[in-house]
This record gives structure tokens, C-alpha cells and sequence, in this order.
């Protein structure tokens, strides 16, 4: 594997896969917290090692390089890397020759990357791909030998003229993938533009970053860890959920609660970050750099969203002195330790940070506690009592939180109130805004019972302001530190008062709005951003603490607000945990009717009906209004927050959108990723917002929004809902192949033995158009549309029995409300396209989008395809 930084036109390396023993906690602590792995309750769950749990360290296989063939020197890597293998760098043109020998003692092993071209016999992937066996010797290495790989970066996998001068990618072992890179056999990759990557490597920092849920009960090693680490093992231990838990380690690059070493540069250097995502489908990551501005995708931010095989390459100005920290902003891998800390060094006395220039922007927030309704108005939605309804051990949809709220002055006497437009807002906090070279101060009182911050995003401020609580060791003055050598008295850190501010105290923050920071071409006037307290960032924001922060272009804000657009919205849409809220047990005692009956460990019951999939703390569509006119200029504020369950993709019926220069109707957000949309409506009537994922919108996270209408148009479709039988898995050959001579995962879905359905079910599909209104004439299969599935031929078609509808995303309607087409009833259903619903000039000619039936949607997106 070519050496960090090696540029060359052919690039030679000889690695090895190894077995070692990794401790993903080596200093025994919890760097972030300062405290040990005993002390610490979360950190122990994963990290302590008791008679039952294997602890911090593993048996791991790895890859390693080596200087030549006799593979007897080491070529040393930054400990930054952790268990990754060694950074692999290339460009245009270049060729990348490997020979990889296999040390691991029983188990076959190879290599393969993404972003590389290859033949077939330099793949180093197993599966039934067709192959000869002179094809075959790069799919698995085999113990004690060597094979020799050469892949090529043409221009058709270069970076574009789009994308910046390097982009990220990964390799790794694809024996069989998941437990090869769960083993630990995965290393980062970075591919170039031709002439780029010694500008890359040499006049920057280059970090490369693994984020993932480190799955050791996938690994090959399990049981070999099993039988080294565990003293007293249970039966069935490896069926024991706690053991399966703790064996999930949260990690970047195999390090956990802070223990990841050397991430450190000057100030005023340039850092080049190179992000991958792997794993399950709990790697959904929200990478968030406290105190910076990234670039990433030529936009600008301070949280990058990643995905299980996903990769992003982000460029920063390391300008904010101080140790900052990285960490994975998604609730469940917080508090499992996906943190880390990187450093910015004073290096040279005379680099400094400009101060911006800019207006002064300030705002008076107190933390108030206060009863929240989620739904004032009670839904009757029968989904909705397992959330909503007051009962013996359920605490109903009335709960103590704890609010951001606005003041006129630093008396906080006297609170600023919400007009109508404002409403809307429900729980989040007041909406801040500022422009590039603004400063921001916000004086925080706070009247709770409980110590909490402001923590903004998207915003620059020096260390002494970060209003994270984590262990950072703020730069000792001169003057303090002899006084201390002279008394002989060892250094107490404390956190500084931004991380902590006490019941009852007053803290005044200031942030930075740095040029860079605002939107670039092409994007809505303001970018969207959180602001939330972080002394405990999960239990803060469970208990309501969150407001939305946009920092704008200049010359777009005028007397505080946008001046181009109509009309401004927020939406924020998460699973609030009352489990996780500091007021639980006020609540049980104030609102469960019996109080003493309720079981705070029942998964299924008591804490399902304390999450709340609320759309700014509302359910069931109890979220005040956001109303408009037709033709306004309206601009939609968009955020996520929560954990790993808090994927919601916002759809917003009747209308249409733009971001980033595409017309849609519904866009993801994730925990700490937020987005801002523009829309010109031109629809009348009341139509939901709402998330689109079918558990989300049946547990109550939906809303309502009002305009007015426009309609074109006409063609006319006949479709017909038949009930067909479906198999999922007609043909095993491919299976059979790909798992012979080992126990296919497949059987587990597929088979019906031991009383199961297997591979064939009654479904029901938009089974074919026809040519006509007496449906007599199904219009032809054609071979360019045999791939959509369960369009194509069935073993059995049955008569209709239940009612369903059509209901489209991407086109208009006349009414919200979708009519309930009955068994051998028809009905014509209408849709309207026009310009505000089709592409934009800079979209592909056609845009894709779903219709389904919308009767039963959890029971009907179950048995058909959407298209």
C-alpha cells in the first residue's frame, strides 16, 4: 500500500493482514469526562471488563505495510489511524500495485477498494460472479499465501470538475464482507484529481475518520474473545442481550470516549477531513466539529451526515485555537463514547483570528420549566391513546419540560411575545439570526431547576465558550501558571462557566459569524442551524431545550428579518424520549394515576408511550397552523434531533420545493442536519406536512399548513389494485452458490419449515395499466420495465377484497383528503403538473416520485411496491 503521501505514476506496496489484540479505551478512561472506565456508567457498559463481559480489548485482524517483500520492517502509520490500515493515496493516472500476504492463522482474507478500477481477477471480492478459477485466487486469500492486486484510478473514476481536488474512499477484506470489516480488516482511501495530491498531502493536515458501531458479535474472533476475556461465561451467553450490547463499540477509527491520540495542528493550517461511514443500519452519523466551519460539497457547515457506506471529504481553516471536540451528534452514539478530541495549537505568535465586523445581535434567553402539551387537542387516531391517554401507569401527553424563552432586556422581567407568525414554533426556542461578520451575544439566564447552556451550531467562538460540558483544558495564563509552580500546587480543571451555568446564574455568550459561513450560490438566503444545551446533550434536549439559529448572507436580513421572502417557517421534527428527560419521575408522579404501578424497565409499554414523534413538540396534528397565500415567497426551516430511530423524510402535500436548485416534495433530516427550502405555493386548501416514514406518521409526527390553489392540465391513465401471489426469492441458484458448504442467512426469511410463511406471499400491486375504462385490455409488459418486480408476472391473480386508493407525491390535487376507492368500485382520481411541480433547469428532464394507497398506509405499503 503506497506510502502516506507517496506520489508517484506507479504506486508498490507489500501489506499484510495481521492478528493483534486492540484495547479500544487504552488510557482506561473516559478522556471526554475525566473520568475512569468504573466511575463512568455509561463507558462501563461497553468498556468494563467483569466475570460476563469481555471489556476494551479484542482480538482484531488488521492490515499492515511493509517496506518491501520480506515483509520484515513496518512502515509506521500516524496512531491517529487506530486499527484502520494504512492511508492508501492516489491520482489520475496512477497505478496501485499490492501485494497482500495473509498471516491470520485459519481464516481467508482479501482486499478491495472502492473508488478504483479493476479486472475481475483483481477485485478481491468472493461471490458467484461466473468466474473461472484463473479468476478466483484475489477473492480470498488464503492463510500463509500471497497475491498480488493492481487497480487503476482512469478519469472516469476521478474526481469532477464539481467535486474538490480529492475525494474519500475506503478498502477492505470481502471474503465475506460484514464480518471481515467487523474483524477489523478496513483502511481509508483517497483518490485525486491528475497533479493535486502533493498539493493535497503537503500544504495541509489529511485525516482520515471511521465512523462506526465497531459489531464484535459479528467478528470472526467472538468466541476466540469469548474464551480469553470471559472468566465465568454463562449459557447462552452469546444470546444474552446486555452481552450483545456490550459488545457494540461506538468508535472513530476504533477509539472510544476520547481516547483517540494525535489529532493536533497549527493554527492557520488547512485540515482536510476524510469521513467514511460503515456498518449497520444504526450507522447513521451527524459528525459535528465544535467551534469550526467546514466546506463540504462546496457548502458550508459544521455537521456532516454520514451513512454505512457512505463516504465525505471536508475541508476546514484550523483558525479557533483550543482542544475541540468531534463527536457523532446522534443520541445513542454520544452517550456509547463516538467522541473525540482534536487540537488546535498556537503555534506562531503572530497568526490570529480576525474578529468580524459586523452588527451586534443580541438576545435575552432564560431556561424555563413549564407543563407541555403535546396534543391540546386530542387526536382520534386509535394509534394515538398508546401515547397520548392518562391512565393507572401512563403519564398521558401533559409533561414538565423545560423551555427556551425570549426576554426584552437582561432584567428578564418582561417576556418577548410570539406574534401569530410565530406560533407555530411550539417548544423550540426563539429564532436567532445573524449575517457573515455579525457577533452574536446572548445572555443566558437560567431560571430551572437544573444546570443547562446554550450550545449553538454553525458559528465560531472561542474555547471559553463552548457550552459543552466535557473535560478541556483551557490555555493556563502565564502569570496563573507560576503562581502555581510557586505555591507547588498541581493544576484543578474546572469547567468553564459556558459549560455549566448553574440554576438561578446569569452567562453571556458570544459567537463569531466568520466570512464562509453563510450560504454560497445557489442556496435560500439563510442556512439552518440548532442551537440546544449540552451539559448533558441527551437528557437537555429530551427535556426541551433546542431553538433554531440561521446565519445569512449579507444584506439579507433587515431589522432582524428576512426580507425576500413572505413568510418564514421552522419545523423540527425528532422522537422526544421522556425516558431521557430529567423530569421523568416528576411526571410519573404528577400524571400517572397511579403512580406506583408504573414499571419504568417495561420497554413495550411505560417507555414506548414517552416517546413522542412530535413536529415541534406537537402530535396529531395539534401544531398551530403555518398559513400563506398563494404566490408568496416562503422559506421552510427544517432540522432533526434525537437518536438512531430519527430518520424522517418531510413531505409536504399539495406542494413543491426547491433545495439546492431541485424541486421536491420531501427531504430527509437527521439528528443535528438541518435544511433550508423555499416555496412558492399554489395550492388551496389545509395539507400535512408530515414525515413520510409510515411508523413516524401512525405514532403522530404530522402537521397541517394552509394555502390556496392552481390548476392546469389533463391526461388520463386506467390502473387497476389486483391481489396477486408474490414470491420474493423465485430462483435460490444464486444463494446456493454465493453460501455453499455453510449455513445461508437466507433460510432465516426464505424456507418454511419450522411453521413459516417462506418466500411466497398474497400481496396486492398497481398490477398493470390497462388500455381502457372497462379495464378488458392490460397494456403490454414491455422488457424495459421487467425489472420493477412485482410489476411483472405472477403465479395467481385473486379477486379485489379490501378497499384502497392512488394517492401521488410531486403533483397537485384539488383537495387534500384522498378518496377510498372500494372492492370492483372505480374512481377517477385527478393530479395536476405544472411549472412548480416538475424539474428545474438544473434537474434531469424527469423527476421520480411514489404513489401508493393511502387507506391503511402501514398495512398497504406492507403488501405492494411504491413507483
Amino acid at each position: 500500500m503506497s506510502m502516506a503521501g507517496l506520489k508517484a505514476a506507479l504506486l508498490l506496496c507489500c501489506g499484510i493482514l495481521s492478528e493483534i489484540t486492540w484495547n479500544y479505551a487504552p488510557s482506561g478512561m473516559n478522556v471526554i469526562q475525566n473520568r475512569t472506565l468504573q466511575e463512568d456508567e455509561d463507558a462501563a457498559v461497553f468498556l468494563k471488563r467483569v466475570p460476563q463481559r469481555i471489556g476494551p480489548a479484542y482480538t482484531k485482524a488488521v492490515y499492515k505495510q511493509y517496506s518491501d517483500a520480506t515483509y520484515s520492517t513496518v512502515v509506521p502509520k500516524p496512531k491517529w489511524l487506530g486499527f484502520l490500515g494504512p492511508l492508501l493515496m492516489a491520482e489520475e493516472g496512477d497505478t496501485v500495485i499490492v501485494h497482500l500476504k495473509n498471516s491470520a492463522l485459519l481464516r481467508a482474507y482479501s482486499i478491495h477498494p472502492h473508488g478504483l478500477n479493476y479486472s475481475k481477477s483483481n477485485e478481491g471480492a468472493l461471490y458467484p460472479d461466473g468466474t473461472g478459477p484463473e479468476k478466483k485466487q484475489d477473492d480470498a486469500v488464503a492463510p500463509g499465501a500471497t497475491v498480488t492486486y493492481q487497480w487503476t484510478l482512469p478519469e472516469s473514476h476521478s474526481p469532477t470538475t464539481q467535486d474538490g481536488n480529492c475525494l474519500t474512499r475506503f478498502y477492505h477484506s470481502h471474503v465475506s464482507a460484514p464480518k471481515d470489516i467487523y474483524s477489523g480488516l478496513v483502511g481509508p482511501l483517497i483518490i485525486c484529481k491528475r497533479g493535486t495530491l502533493d498539493l493535497h498531502v503537503d500544504r495541509s493536515a489529511v485525516y482520515a475518520l471511521l465512523f462506526m458501531v465497531s459489531d464484535e458479535n459479528f467478528s470472526w474472533y467472538l468466541d476466540e474473545n469469548i474464551q480469553t476475556y470471559i472468566t465465568n461465561p454463562l449459557r447462552n451467553l452469546k444470546e444474552d442481550k446486555d452481552f450483545i450490547e456490550s459488545n457494540k463499540m461506538h468508535g472513530i477509527n476504533g477509539y472510544l470516549y476520547g481516547n483517540l491520540p494525535e489529532l493536533s495542528t497549527c493554527q492557520g493550517n488547512k485540515i482536510h477531513w476524510h469521513l467514511i461511514g460503515l456498518g449497520n443500519e444504526v450507522d447513521m452519523h451527524s459528525v459535528h466539529f465544535h467551534g469550526q466551519i467546514l466546506t463540504t460539497l462546496n457548502r458550508h457547515t459544521d455537521t456532516v451526515s454520514l451513512f454505512a457506506g457512505s463516504t465525505s471529504t471536508s475541508e476546514m481553516v484550523a483558525d479557533n485555537v483550543g482542544h475541540w471536540l468531534l463527536t457523532c451528534t446522534v443520541n445513542d452514539h454520544l452517550s456509547a463514547g463516538m467522541q473525540a478530541l482534536f487540537e488546535i495549537k498556537k503555534c506562531f505568535p503572530n497568526v490570529h483570528k480576525p474578529r468580524p465586523h459586523g452588527e451586534l445581535r443580541q438576545y435575552f434567553i432564560a431556561a424555563e420549566e413549564e407543563v407541555w402539551d403535546y396534543a391540546p387537542t386530542v387526536p382520534t387516531d386509535s394509534e394515538a391513546d398508546k401515547f397520548v391517554k392518562r391512565g393507572p401507569n401512563r403519564i398521558g401527553s401533559r409533561y414538565k419540560k423545560v423551555r427556551y424563552v425570549e426576554y426584552i432586556d437582561d432584567t428578564f422581567t418582561t417576556k418577548k411575545p410570539r406574534s401569530p407568525e410565530e406560533e407555530h414554533l411550539g417548544i423550540l426556542g426563539p429564532v436567532l439570526r445573524a449575517q457573515e461578520k455579525d457577533t452574536i451575544r446572548v445572555v443566558f439566564k437560567n431560571k430551572a431547576s437544573q444546570p443547562y447552556t446554550i450550545q449553538p451550531h454553525g458559528v465560531q467562538y472561542e474555547i471559553d465558550q463552548d457550552g459543552t460540558l466535557y473535560h478541556n483544558e483551557l490555555e493556563e495564563s502565564y502569570t496563573a501558571k507560576k503562581l502555581r509552580e510557586l505555591k507547588k500546587e498541581t493544576r484543578v480543571v474546572t469547567p468553564p462557566p459556558a459549560a455549566l451555568v448553574k440554576p438561578g446564574m446569569v452567562h453571556t455568550y458570544e459567537w463569531m459569524v466568520p466570512v464562509g459561513a453563510g450560504p454560497v450560490a445557489g442556496e435560500a438566503d439563510c442556512l439552518t442551524h440548532l442551537y440546544y444545551s449540552a451539559v448533558d446533550a441527551v437528557k437537555d434536549t429530551n427535556s426541551g431545550l433546542v431553538g433554531p439559529l440561521l446565519i445569512c448572507r449579507p444584506g439579507s436580513l433587515k431589522k432582524g428579518v428576512q426580507k425576500n421572502y413572505n413568510k418564514e417557517f421552522h419545523l423540527m421534527a425528532t422522537v422526544f424520549d421522556e425516558n431521557l428527560s430529567w423530569y421523568l419521575d416528576d411526571n410519573i408522579r404528577a400524571y400517572a394515576t397511579d403512580p406506583n404501578t408504573v414499571d419504568k424497565d417495561d420497554e413495550d409499554g411505560f417507555q414506548n408511550s414517552n416517546k413522542m414523534y412530535a413536529i415541534n413538540g406537537f402530535v396529531y396534528g395539534n401544531l398551530p397552523v403555518p398559513t400563506m397565500c398563494k404566490g408568496d415567497k416562503v422559506t421552510w426551516h427544517l432540522s432533526g434531533l434525537g437518536s438512531e430511530k430519527d430518520i424522517h423524510s418531510l413531505y409536504f402535500q399539495g406542494n413543491r420545493f426547491l433545495y439546492q436548485q431541485n424541486r421536491r416534495d420531501s427531504i430527509a433530516v437527521f439528528p443535528h442536519i438541518s435544511h433550508t427550502v423555499t416555496m412558492e405555493p399554489d395550492s388551496m386548501g389545509l395539507f400535512e406536512v408530515a414525515s413520510a416514514t409510515v411508523n413516524d406518521y401512525h405514532r403522530g409526527m404530522r402537521a397541517n399548513y394552509s394555502v390556496t390553489n392552481n390548476a392546469p392540465f389533463k391526461n388520463r391513465l386506467h390502473i387497476a389494485a389486483m391481489e396477486v401471489d408474490w414470491d420474493y426469492s423465485p430462483n435460490r441458484t444464486w444463494e446456493g452458490e454465493m453460501f455453499r458448504g455453510q449455513e445461508s442467512p437466507a433460510h432465516e426469511f426464505l424456507d418454511q419449515q419450522g411453521g413459516f410463511i417462506g418466500s411466497r406471499y398474497k400481496k396486492v400491486v398497481y398490477y398493470r395499466q390497462f388500455t381502457n375504462s372497462k379495464f378488458t385490455e392490460q397494456v403490454a409488459v414491455t422488457p424495459d420495465v421487467e425489472h420493477l418486480g412485482i410489476m411483472g408476472k405472477f403465479s395467481r391473480i385473486w379477486p379485489e377484497t379490501r378497499a384502497y386508493s392512488i394517492h401521488a407525491h410531486g403533483v397537485k390535487t384539488d383537495k387534500p383528503e384522498v378518496h377510498k376507492t372500494n372492492p370492483g368500485e372505480t374512481h377517477t382520481y385527478t393530479w395536476y403538473v405544472n411549472k412548480n411541480t416538475g424539474p428545474t433547469a438544473e434537474q434531469e428532464e424527469c423527476s421520480v416520485s411514489a404513489y401508493y394507497s393511502t387507506v391503511d398506509t402501514i398495512k398497504v405499503c406492507n403488501c405492494k411496491v411504491k413507483h
